[in-house]
């Protein structure tokens, strides 16, 4: 018997921290980390995060983390203003689109999310903060038209992977190191395993975007092309990692890589869903592996998710096992 959606009439203050919608942070936090890593490896003062007394996080990375996810839980809000009568016709996110939470007081948290961090980080240099409204600027245009990025073919892609792989990447990278050339090389693994990952996330959509007349990277491709797609720019992930000598990064691609090969051979939604749901979290693995302190955050986000979603909408989430 499947549960019954219970849809609260008032909003409680606990609504307004899960309206940034804590489990799209996570690979935020993840590449993050990572870019962190990376950074500190280049430098020479790289370690693997369970020898506790050779490593622990600065005051500086802890203090950008929280303003960087801050941040970003803005254009997540941002996302379902725009998005709210879409939600509406699809009965998700209910926060705004069954208007519990009142419009006007979404955009005044977008605002503060997008203004105080920004103000916040001109204190940790031009850098951080250069970066930093690169990521506003790219969630704004991503969302919102008459740029709306999201449903753009290859601008979707570009935006996901830069955004994530490259820019959110270089945030990590720079509170260890400067924002230099090896920087940016150094992201490139990210950026085409996470534009590996996000096409073929578009794959389920198709006949979704296309009703709603969104011309994504997965609508113009089709699913095959798309998969073929996500396979070639994880195995170019894989390569270039191995190039730089890049072990996180070459190993989260090969234990993705014959996911990404049975969505091709397989052709079913089945297959496609599992190449994202279970090759994404690779890199969260391993992100967990080199910051064991980071595995305390993860469960509290998933345990938080679960209680609210149970608490307050009689729903089981976040799940990863449905794939119809």
């Amino acid at each position: 018997m499947e549960d019954v959606v219970r849809i609260p009439k008032r909003s409680k203050p606990v609504d307004y921290l899960f309206l940034i919608r804590p489990t799209l942070l996570v690979p935020v936090w993840t590449l993050l980390l990572i870019g962190h890593y990376r950074g500190l490896s280049y430098i020479g003062q790289g370690s693997y995060g369970w020898d506790l007394e050779r490593f622990s996080f600065s005051v500086q990375f802890i203090y950008v983390f929280l303003l960087y996810s801050a941040l970003m839980g803005g254009v997540y809000v941002l996302n379902q203003i725009v998005d709210r009568e879409t939600d509406k016709r699809n009965e998700k996110l209910f926060l705004l689109s069954a208007g519990i939470v009142p419009l006007w007081l979404a955009a005044l948290e977008m605002l503060l999310l997008f203004l105080v961090p920004l103000f916040l980080s001109v204190l940790l240099g031009g850098r951080i903060f250069l970066l930093m409204l690169i990521s506003l600027v790219m969630g704004v245009l991503y969302s919102t038209p008459p740029f709306r990025m999201k449903g753009r073919p290859v601008a979707d892609l570009l935006f996901n992977a830069l955004g994530y792989g490259m820019v959110n990447f270089l945030v990590g990278w720079v509170v260890a190191g400067s924002l230099s050339k090896a920087a940016f090389a150094h992201a490139i693994p990210y950026c085409l395993a996470v534009g590996g990952v996000f096409v073929n996330t578009t794959i389920p959509d198709i006949k979704g975007d296309r009703a709603d007349g969104a011309i994504t990277t997965g609508v113009l491709l089709g699913e095959v092309r798309t998969a073929y797609l996500g396979l070639v720019l994880i195995l170019l992930a894989g390569l270039a990692s191995l190039f730089l000598k890049d072990m996180v990064c070459l190993i989260a691609a090969l234990v993705a890589v014959p996911f990404f090969v049975l969505a091709v051979v397989k052709r079913n939604r089945r297959w496609y869903l599992r190449s994202f749901r279970i090759g994404a979290p690779t890199l969260v693995v391993a992100a967990a592996i080199l910051f064991p302190y980071y595995i305390l955050l993860l469960l509290f986000t998933l345990f938080s998710m679960k209680v609210y979603y149970r608490k307050r909408f009689n729903l089981a989430y976040p799940s990863i096992v449905d794939e119809r």
